[in-house]
């Protein structure tokens, strides 16, 4: 399983950089453990999940956020109850920047950039490939400012990018990509 923030969507690198620098700031001794994960990874870690072997959810082989990149792990040092307590403190930071934190689903590791289309992914019939992601406008400070000025999509002009893939990571379109 990768690591490397550079696996993940190039519009949630700078927000995973801001909490992983933050959590360290804050001296929890914060390590990046998945990014980006392929079907077989994902598959492995499922099987893991379904054996009763792995202590955090796993979405099924298609369906999870990690396979396209919108999503990744972050452990924390310390005895439970400060992991417990470190953790809720930045999905707590990461929520009020607009991202979707797993804790409210029993994943507290999990930090997930808005938008994934968990349903549209859960119903396709593409090995769970889909044509669809609507990257929420308000994430991070500076709301949709912030994201025009990484894809026209947002900036009220007209783009070649459908809504719901501005960046063009799911149709793997560069001319979205700004």
């Amino acid at each position: 399983m990768g690591a490397s923030l550079h696996s993940l969507i190039p519009p949630l690198q700078p927000f995973a950089r801001r909490l992983l620098l933050a959590a360290g700031q804050a001296g929890l001794q914060p390590r990046i453990t998945s990014t980006r994960r392929s079907r077989s990874e994902q598959t492995k870690l499922y099987r893991r999940f379904l054996q009763g072997t792995n202590p955090y959810p796993v979405a099924p082989p298609g369906q999870s956020a990690h396979e396209f990149g919108y999503a990744f792990d972050m452990m924390i040092q310390g005895t439970p109850l400060q992991m417990k307590i470190g953790l809720d403190d930045l999905g707590y930071l990461w929520q009020t920047w607009g991202g979707v934190w797993g804790g409210q689903f029993n994943d507290p590791i999990h930090f997930e950039f808005p938008g994934f289309p968990h349903a549209a992914v859960e119903s396709a019939g593409q090995s769970g490939y889909v044509k669809a992601a609507n990257i929420a406008a308000s994430f991070l400070p500076g709301g949709a400012g912030l994201l025009a000025s990484v894809s026209p999509a947002f900036a009220g002009g007209k783009s070649k990018c459908p809504w719901w893939d501005p960046f063009g990571y799911i149709t793997d379109r560069p001319e979205c990509r700004g």
